[in-house]
């Protein structure tokens, strides 16, 4: 792809060399720019199509694996593995249907499909707003706005979902990938429960070094004083019921929630019978790089790590909030 931009910059100069210095010499010149560079890219694709479709290939193999090593390794711990919670992305999904797509992309992207699942926890966490960028504000129509984040979230890179329960509590969480210009992507930790009593409001925390959650269903929302000051310094909280938001932030979770070891950046959301939690982090779980293929003995034990990190915070989260434990059928 180097060569082809570099062919675009030389085509694109001798072309706008040879233009004569009138209008219509200006105008074929400013036609010229997007076909050549369209151009240049479309033959860079076309030349590299046997490497393409062989980076395809791989990618399926390794990500079969992938799936299979890791619920192999969970297993033990009566827990669930989903490859990909919701199956393909939207773009990928878009260009397998598409009638110039190799078979390799059409045989991915089925295989993150069938792949998919976990839909109760993806639909919680896209009504709590938690699967949109911490800095995007959209601006309009309440239908417009229910509109745009509905294919921002058709669109999420969605990845490495656990289902099981801890202690007998119930729980779901999975990794959403945010990509950042000009810096490493954020890779945030989406974890699910069962909320302590039945809700009828939305009551929004977060952490006071990142932003509010979207909230896409039009409920007023409104600041809430709790009153103690250790919480007021670490976490800013608003619901549209303030009697609901205290009740569920009684004095013992209140404590339990200014000792949490995360309080530096993260998100929540009680809303529909739901919390759900939101830690932006590093890439965790990357047992194998599906671009590369690598990984050893490094990457499983990192990968060991981030689970029983993870896990244990679902622990944390179900003892601060002070959630009902029930008796457990098999597993964790």
């Amino acid at each position: 792809m180097s060569g082809a931009f570099f062919s675009f910059v030389v085509l694109f100069l001798i072309f706008q060399f040879l233009m004569p210095g009138t209008w219509y010499g200006g105008l074929l010149t400013f036609l010229s720019f997007p076909l050549i560079f369209l151009g240049c890219i479309a033959g860079g694709f076309y030349l590299m199509r046997h490497d393409l479709l062989r980076l395809l290939t791989d990618a399926k193999a390794r990500y079969l694996i992938r799936g299979k090593a890791l619920r192999t390794l969970v297993e033990p711990l009566g827990l669930a593995y989903v490859p990909t919670p919701g199956g393909a992305p939207g773009a990928v999904e878009w260009l397998s249907k598409q009638s110039w797509a190799p078979e390799a992309l059409r045989n991915l992207a089925s295989a993150m499909d069938e792949a998919g699942g976990m839909d109760r926890a993806l639909e919680a966490a896209r009504d709590a707003g938690l699967l949109q960028a911490v800095n995007t504000y959209v601006v309009g129509t309440q239908a417009r706005k229910e509109e745009y984040h509905n294919m921002m979230i058709s669109h999420s890179q969605l990845e490495d979902g656990f289902h099981g329960r801890r202690g007998g509590i119930e729980f779901d969480m999975f990794e959403w990938v945010e990509t950042v210009e000009k810096a490493p992507d954020v890779h945030h930790l989406v974890i699910v429960l069962e909320a302590p009593f039945g809700l009828s409001g939305v009551t929004q925390m977060r952490a006071r070094r990142t932003g509010w959650p979207q909230e896409v269903s039009g409920a007023r929302m409104q600041d809430v004083d709790l009153g103690p000051r250790a919480f007021e310094a670490r976490y800013r909280l608003r619901a549209s019921d303030q009697v609901e938001a205290r009740a569920l932030f009684n004095p013992a979770v209140i404590e339990r929630v200014i000792d949490l070891a995360h309080d530096g950046n993260f998100r929540a959301v009680a809303r529909e019978g739901r919390l759900v939690f939101d830690f932006p982090g590093t890439d965790r779980f990357r047992l194998v790089d599906l671009t590369s293929g690598e990984w050893g003995e490094h990457t499983v034990r990192q990968t060991a790590a981030d689970l029983a990190e993870a896990l244990a915070l679902v622990d944390t989260l179900a003892h601060a909030f002070m959630l009902a434990r029930k008796p457990d059928t098999g597993g964790a």
